[in-house]
């Protein structure tokens, strides 16, 4: 069996390098990023590539193509991210192989595939048995990362197409510092939050934790304060803490966080759903906590 990935980054590297050892599966990889080469060379027997400056489906879908005809995958993987969703699209449409996303298990059984994936907004998963050719859009953590191997694989460089009779524009992201899916600790402010201004306490708290700080979705995409956010349709995250402040705890949300392996929430209200999911609860007005927590961390020298 062969299988084929992509990933945008090294972490995910490992992740589908860890697939591919689960299935015991001979791996290709490809990237479109050239400082991705020689960490993807010394996990993978074969490593395709194309630097592309900006992402571009239709270049990126020629390059694809390429890769496939060379590796000619039983199995093609992907990161439930914003690109690698987009890339194992174009896997499935240029090879026919059916897509299955937000997977969190596989097995091989002969010329069949168990996946487990998840459903309802991650709050349930289902098992199904899936024929090769197939897709897979791999949750975060779910793979265990892999170590490298004691050779170098083979590069090679495939060329991108013009894309032709399409512009794009690219509007750069406000810079936040920490990345919230790199860091180990992310504070996450949820509508609770009244003001714009008042994100300063939630970047002030992060900074004090030397973590990264988010929003939910409707801060984010209703309001506008923030390029991105936390949740199913945004980031999902797997730091050692994440702290909701004035966040309710929807599904939607909760599922972008459940890599999370201690989750503190503050909130006024102790109805709220989040504490259902939190190990830790503060029931109180964030605008009262949030002073004296700072307060205390600068006192304690963080």
């Amino acid at each position: 069996m062969r299988i084929l990935v992509y990933a945008d980054n090294a972490s995910w590297l490992k992740q589908l390098r860890g697939l591919a050892d689960k299935l015991e599966a001979e791996a290709c990889a490809l990237v479109f990023d050239g400082n991705l080469v020689e960490e993807a060379s010394r996990l993978f027997s074969r490593v395709y590539y194309s630097s592309l400056q900006a992402f571009n489906p239709l270049q990126a879908a020629h390059v694809a193509a390429k890769a496939l005809e060379k590796c000619n995958p039983d199995i093609m993987a992907a990161p439930c991210t914003n690109k690698g969703r987009i890339v194992a699209g174009l896997f499935s449409a240029l090879s026919g192989g059916l897509p299955v996303s937000d997977v969190i298990s596989v097995e091989a059984e002969g010329e069949e595939l168990r996946v487990k994936r998840l459903v309802f907004g991650g709050t349930a998963s289902a098992s199904l048995r899936v024929n090769v050719p197939a897709v897979l859009c791999v949750s975060p953590g779910a793979m265990p990362e892999a170590t490298y191997r004691g050779s170098i694989g083979v590069v090679e460089e495939l060329r991108a197409e013009s894309a032709g009779g399409i512009e794009v524009e690219f509007k750069a992201r406000e810079a936040v510092g920490v990345e919230p899916d790199k860091a180990d600790v992310v504070v996450v402010a949820g509508r609770g939050v009244k003001r714009r201004e008042d994100l300063s306490m939630i970047r002030e708290l992060a900074e004090l934790l030397g973590g990264a700080w988010s929003v939910t979705r409707p801060l984010a995409a209703d309001y506008g304060w923030s390029d991105t956010w936390i949740g199913i349709s945004g980031l999902s995250i797997a730091p050692r803490l994440y702290i909701g402040v004035g966040v309710s705890g929807q599904p939607h949300h909760m599922m972008g966080v459940r890599g999370a392996k201690i989750i503190v929430a503050v909130n006024k209200d102790p109805n709220a759903p989040i504490f259902n999911e939190a190990d830790y609860g503060i029931i109180g007005d964030l605008y009262k906590v949030l002073p004296v927590l700072i307060r205390r961390l600068k006192e304690r020298g963080a």
